[in-house]
Order: structure tokens, then sequence, then C-alpha cells
């Protein structure tokens, strides 16, 4: 079975984010507005190459051109064993190709459904650029447990062993976040705050790094 997913059509019908969304899944509408995020276009049909893969990079998927072979048949043929998923620029349209266990399947905004690349019309057409497309790993969410406040501290406003000012200290917690754990203290909203910002970070391949 493909790894392709079916087109999640919203009023947005261009093939841009139509290769977008049979990569992640989302609708054709949040697609282009990952497009126009990255080249500030607001109404996303004509799409460039570079915006395409920028927009891919950022909903999780790697990039890295191939090299063509002259019609989509040629191409495919020669790649047959080279497993993965593929954006596939030919003239004027992306399509979407995967490669499985020597089975071709092909989808784009006109199929709408993954369909084995034999059946499709466009076999003869050239191929402009080809780039295997490889979903990043994904980070687990952080996890937060709360941790009580030592018992030396309580009913003191201000705990001289910790150096902490009990005024503004509410919680405790314990992060842990890909295999790392470290403690924060703070108010409740501060935590709150910084547990959302971690959980937006943690999209990013490389949050480790940082």
């Amino acid at each position: 079975m493909t790894n392709l997913k079916s087109v999640t059509e919203g009023f947005n019908k261009f093939c841009g984010p139509a290769v977008l969304s049979i990569l992640t899944g989302k609708s054709t509408d949040e697609c282009a507005y990952a497009i126009t995020k990255v080249n500030g276009q607001y109404n996303v049909a004509g799409v460039q190459l570079t915006d395409l893969l920028k927009a891919a990079d950022n909903l999780g998927f790697t990039s890295k051109a191939v090299q063509s072979f002259g019609s989509l048949y040629r191409t495919l043929v020669t790649l047959v064993r080279d497993d993965g998923m593929y954006i596939v620029t030919i003239p004027k349209h992306f399509v979407c190709i995967e490669i499985k266990e020597s089975k071709i399947y092909f989808c784009d905004n006109h199929t709408k459904e993954p369909i084995p690349a034999a059946s499709s019309a466009r076999l003869g057409m050239t191929v402009v650029a080809i780039h295997k497309v490889t979903a990043k790993e994904k980070l687990p969410e952080p996890v937060l447990i709360p941790i009580p406040v030592c018992n030396h501290t309580l009913g003191r406003v201000y705990c001289d062993d910790c150096n902490v000012n009990m005024i503004h200290v509410r919680k405790w917690v314990r992060i842990t976040l890909a295999g790392d754990s470290f403690e924060v203290y703070g108010t409740e909203e501060n935590l709150t705050k910084l547990s959302r910002f971690i959980t937006e970070m943690s999209s990013f391949h490389d949050l480790h790094k940082m």
C-alpha cells in the first residue's frame, strides 16, 4: 500500500498545494497557506519549485534533487529500485510519485487518489526536475511532571537554602524532551507559556541543536 495520501481538497485546486496535501494529508488550503508563508503571495496558483520545496520542509519533509532521465516513463523505470516519495516537476505541473517494492504510484490534483503510475497519461512528458522527499523524524512532545516545593520553604517568603523568592514561585516542574530531563520553577502562567513554547519548538527537527 502506498504512503501517498489522497488530495484533501479545499478551495485551492492547484497542483502545488495538492502535492503538499498528498505528502502530508493536510487540506490544499492549509498547504496553500504554508506556501504563502514562504513567498508572501496570497493567491497561490503558479508556484516556484524552490518555494514549494521550502514549504514542504516547513511541513516536515526534507528534499534532495536526483537525476532525471528525459521522460517521466524513462525516469521512473530508471529509479524503480530506489524506494521513496518524489516531487516531480513536469512542464507547468507538479506531481507526486512513490516507489515502493518495485511498484510505482502516481497522484496529482487531477487523479486526487494515488493510482498505479502505469495508468497515468503523463508518462511521455519531460521531467524538468525530480526531488526525493523524506519525512523528518518527529520528536516526542515534552512531558511536564509537577514536583512539590521542598518542605523547608513552606510558610516562608524567602528561602535562604534555595535562594528563591517564594512570593513568585507557584510551581516546580520537570520537563522531559527527547530523553533529556531538567527542572524549572516559576508562576503558573509563565510555566504554561514555557510549555507551549517547547511544544511548538519540538516540531523543528533540529531542536536538539539549539
